[in-house]
């Protein structure tokens, strides 16, 4: 599983998150796409998107897509957002395959989910309604949030599916998780209260968050 591109891309994060620190917004327009492209080759050299593989891979390229768009322009931030549901799409697409069978975990572990999504729906919609400039995202980041919320759950429900193994279940639930906290964040500092740090922060989780969910993705698949 482990070939070149695989310490091509860590290296390249961490530049990337040396560069979003110091705010070396030119070198970040660099490494922010370079190492979601790296990540793209390997999955695709280890796992060939084969089978339930393929919608993960078509999420990271539109995970790419929306890297690009966001740091194109502000003008781009709802196409970027929209590239960017795609991609948690492919992801519940992928992980609810094959289709997993109802059972009592779904409530106890939705409720909590669907709990903390709510939470935070309420504060950002309350910041956008109060701020004339964000009032016309209140819709899409609603349905985005909600699409993301459903992300998070279908990869921590891999926890208690028994075809999946739990290092694989581990992986693809933390990747989930990360990137459900990595998407808050960035909500919080742009629509409520900017806070320190924040693109660093958003940036790490984003990309654990991707590498857990592939590296998941892969153990369970090609097992």
């Amino acid at each position: 599983m482990i070939n070149a591109w695989l310490p091509a891309f860590i290296a390249l994060a961490a530049a990337d998150w040396l560069a979003v620190w110091h705010g070396w917004r030119r070198v970040g327009y660099l490494t922010k796409p370079a190492a979601l492209i790296l990540l793209l080759i390997w999955f695709g050299t280890v796992g060939h998107f084969q089978g339930a593989l393929l919608p993960f891979g078509i999420g990271f390229l539109c995970s790419l897509a929306g890297d690009i768009l966001l740091m194109a322009s502000y003008h781009y931030f709802l196409p970027g957002m929209g590239a960017f549901l795609l991609a948690h799409m492919m992801y519940i697409l992928a992980f609810n395959h094959p289709q997993p069978t109802l059972s009592p975990v779904f409530f106890v572990l939705g409720l909590p989910v669907l709990i903390v999504w709510l939470l935070i729906l309420n504060r950002l919609d309350s910041a956008m309604r109060d701020s004339g400039a964000h009032k016309r995202m209140r819709i899409p980041v609603a349905v985005y949030s909600g699409v993301v919320a459903l992300m998070l759950f279908s990869a921590l429900l891999t926890l208690f599916r028994p075809d999946w193994q739990l290092p694989a279940a581990v992986l693809a639930a933390a990747g989930g998780f990360l990137f459900f906290i990595s998407d808050t964040m960035l909500a919080y500092d742009r629509f409520v209260r900017p806070f320190p740090r924040a693109r660093f922060w958003v940036r790490v989780t984003y990309h654990t968050g991707q590498l857990g969910l592939a590296v998941g993705a892969l153990q369970h698949f090609l097992d």
